[in-house]
This record gives C-alpha cells, sequence and structure tokens, in this order.
C-alpha cells in the first residue's frame, strides 16, 4: 500500500520556471502503449496566487501536517489499498495497474446519505470566485444549488490566496454563508473571524485547513490533501503502467497552493513504491508565471535540456495551456506523453480529441458546488453534519481515449459535473 510518509524518491530534481540552460538535442523515444478508460475516486483543484517564501513554508509544513494526522477511509483510498493487495508479491508495474483496474466503475451516487430535517427557509450565499476557469466551472454548481432551494446567491470576484476583501463584502451585503475555493484560512483570519463573529460560517474545497466551527468557522473542506494526495498517486500509476515501468517523468506544479503540494507528494511517493526505474523531476513555477503564459517555454526548455524525459505530468487544468502548441512548434511533443490531475473541457478534453495529450483525471467542480451548499443547508437548521469527512473525497473520472473526452466536452464547458442524477438526489435529501 502507498504510505502517507514513505522515503523521498532519490530521483527528483526541481526549479523554477526560471531554471534550466536550454540543450537542443532530442531523442525519438517508443510511443507509449496506453491503457484502457478508466473511473477513478480522487480529485484536486486549482487555486492561490503568488505568495512570499515564507508564507508558503508555513502553509506547507501545515499540509504535511494535515496529511499525517487525516485518515480518510474512502472509495479511492480503498480501491488503491485492494489493488496493492492483489498484486501483491508482484513487481510495480503489476501493482499500478491493479490500483488502476480496482477503480473502474464510475460514481452514480451523492456522498451526502442523511436528510435535511425540514426545508430551509430563504437564504443568502455569497460565492467567491476566484480568477481561475476552474472556480467559474463550480459557479455552476451554486447557482443550481442554491436555485433548487430557492435561495438567493451573490457572486464576488475574489483573488486566490487573497480573498479577505470578498469577505467583507459579502459580510457588508448580508450574506448568510461565504463559500470561496483553494486559499488558506490563514490568508483572510481577520475576515473570517468578523464572518465567525456575525454567525456567518466560512465554506471550502480544493484547500487543507481541516473543518472545526468553533475554533475557525470552517464548516466543509471538500478535495483537502489526502484526496488529493490520491489524486496524485493514480494518475502516477497510470504513467506506471502505460510505460511499463521504465517513464521519466516532468512533474510541472506550483506549490504555492498547498493542496497541490499533497498532490505532488502523492505522485512522488507512488513512483517510489511502484517504479525504481522511473525518474522524476520537478518544474516548480507560480500563478504569476502562469498568467503571463511563460510555463510553455519552460516546459519546452526542460524538455530541450534533458532529452530522456518522455512523460509531462500536470498537476491541475489550466497549467498546460498553449504546452502543445509550443513543443508541436520545437519539435517536440512526439516525444512525450502528457497527462494530468483535473482537466478542463478546453485544454484537456480538447487535446485528447486532437491526439496531443493522453489521459487526465476530472474533478467535478459542479458537483463540489453542491455540496458546499447541502453543507449550508444543514447549518440552516441547526444539523450537524457527520459524513463531512467521508464526503470530502470527490468522485472523479479519468479519460484517455478521443470518444470519451469528446462526449465529455460535449457536455459543456463545465466537463464532467458528477453523478449524473445528483440534482435529483440532493433535491430527495432537501425535501424540495
Amino acid at each position: 500500500m502507498i504510505s502517507r510518509k514513505p522515503e523521498r524518491i532519490n530521483r527528483i530534481r526541481s526549479a523554477t520556471t526560471q531554471g534550466g540552460t536550454p540543450r537542443m538535442k532530442r531523442l525519438t523515444r517508443a510511443a507509449a502503449l496506453l491503457v484502457p478508460l478508466v473511473l477513478v475516486a480522487a480529485a484536486c483543484g486549482s487555486d492561490d496566487n503568488s505568495s512570499s517564501t515564507d508564507s508558503t513554508e508555513a502553509t506547507t509544513e501545515g499540509t504535511e501536517a494535515t496529511t499525517e494526522g487525516t485518515e480518510a477511509m474512502t472509495e479511492g483510498t480503498e480501491a488503491m489499498t485492494e489493488g496493492t493487495e492483489a498484486a501483491a508479491g508482484g513487481d510495480g508495474v503489476a501493482a499500478a495497474q491493479a490500483i488502476v483496474d480496482a477503480a473502474s466503475e464510475p460514481a452514480t451516487e451523492i456522498g451526502p446519505t442523511i436528510p435535511l430535517d425540514g426545508v430551509p427557509e430563504p437564504k443568502t450565499v455569497a460565492w467567491l470566485e476566484c480568477e481561475q476557469p476552474a472556480c467559474q466551472t463550480e459557479t455552476v454548481g451554486f447557482q443550481e444549488a442554491t436555485a433548487a432551494l430557492g435561495w438567493d446567491l451573490i457572486v464576488i470576484p475574489a483573488s486566490s490566496g487573497a480573498q479577505g476583501p470578498a469577505i467583507q463584502q459579502a459580510l457588508d451585503q448580508g450574506a448568510d454563508f461565504i463559500a470561496h475555493s483553494g486559499s488558506p484560512l490563514a490568508t483572510a483570519e481577520e475576515q473570517i473571524a468578523a464572518a465567525q463573529a456575525a454567525g456567518v460560517g466560512y465554506y471550502s474545497c480544493f484547500a487543507t485547513d481541516l473543518p472545526d466551527p468553533e475554533v475557525n468557522n470552517l464548516y466543509i473542506q471538500c478535495s483537502d490533501a489526502p484526496s488529493v494526495y490520491n489524486a496524485g498517486a493514480l494518475i502516477s500509476n497510470w504513467v506506471i503502467a502505460d510505460s511499463g515501468g521504465t517513464a521519466n517523468v516532468l512533474l510541472v506544479n506550483i506549490p504555492d497552493f498547498p493542496v497541490l503540494v499533497s498532490e505532488a507528494e502523492g505522485a512522488a511517493d507512488a513512483y517510489a513504491e511502484n517504479c525504481p526505474d522511473c525518474t522524476l523531476e520537478t518544474l516548480d513555477t507560480t500563478i504569476d508565471s502562469l498568467i503571463a503564459g511563460e510555463v510553455p517555454a519552460a516546459v519546452a526548455s526542460r524538455l530541450q535540456a534533458n532529452p530522456d524525459i518522455d512523460y509531462v505530468q500536470f498537476t491541475f487544468s489550466d497549467l498546460p495551456a498553449g504546452v502543445a502548441d509550443t513543443l508541436e512548434e520545437a519539435g517536440l511533443l512526439e516525444d512525450v506523453t502528457i497527462v494530468g490531475v483535473d482537466f478542463s473541457a478546453q485544454i484537456g478534453l480538447t487535446e485528447i480529441v486532437a491526439g496531443r495529450h493522453a489521459a487526465w483525471t476530472a474533478n467535478p467542480k459542479v458537483y463540489a458546488g453542491w455540496l458546499m451548499v447541502d453543507a449550508m443547508a444543514r447549518q440552516s437548521l441547526g444539523m450537524d453534519n457527520p459524513e463531512e469527512r467521508d464526503n470530502a473525497v470527490l468522485p472523479t473520472l479519468s479519460v484517455r481515449d478521443a470518444a470519451t473526452a469528446q462526449s465529455l466536452h460535449d457536455l459543456g464547458n463545465d466537463g464532467w459535473p458528477g453523478p449524473e442524477t445528483m440534482a435529483d438526489q440532493f433535491k430527495a435529501l432537501w425535501g424540495v
């Protein structure tokens, strides 16, 4: 079984987008054999802007503590455990393949199972929408869920890692509940304390703070550190199986996001566990570099500097924007297999259809919006939410074939929203 605290893989190297000197040399590599479409249970999200080194280190330490101290007994974890046990005594490739095969069915049921005690009275929700496209997808979930309850929704633009002003605006506009995605509580402590004093709860996904309403005013944290740890491990096991245990991987990440630090740990641990002949190096970038469009050139530079790299693995949906075009222009695309966690319909799915990306997992961000509103509905009635930790791991979908990618793309820019009948299931629990 993949440990949460194994020894570090001894071949990891890291650099920022400014690092590395291009060396114009490429080696042609054998095309990787692709495994079948698999459906998996894990998640990830994208958020946060660049912060200082000190604050990043502090939040990283908090993430590690959370990863060590939190045991999420989820379907995703169980699937990976079953896969590893099934392959006990075999080699790492067999173990990786078993992990992937063990999580082969799509989720059809929502996480919550406890009906509400009654129909909630009308309330006002403030959703603090971050600057990333992924947050816009979550907005759809908030729109649908609040409409189902007959609640009012205020959408307020918010900066990742600097959500304090938006929280204050929500309080000024009389919100009963406030939700935001991806940013740690530490970046808005004063405003969250003010919300708590006003009796206004805070709701989050895709970050690492653990809910403790009486202490930190946080009522839900879906797709948290253990969840994305599993997602990083699962896509890495896909690479291990796909490559036959010989992958040379470049992991592209924004470590300013604590939740992505956890994902990168899961990825590294999977390679250490199941692929002794794999190599892994990291390319750490920033949200500012992503916005400035600097990631494609940084990836191309690293591939030119190390022509042995044959897999490029991205930690979230927006990171590979423009990468395939740049690699194709440089004559590098045919020599690498591109994969990642949390596809976007505009990038990951489109590129799979075009044959330039190989495999992506998905976060059902629309479902995340419904889940946060569900927690609000329970709080509005004074109910506990004993299933919150179990539901922290979101159902997810992994796809690598063009037909499936096209069918998901045809659903619209939201990609895979979650279980097909989730709206009806939530409404049944809510009595509406």
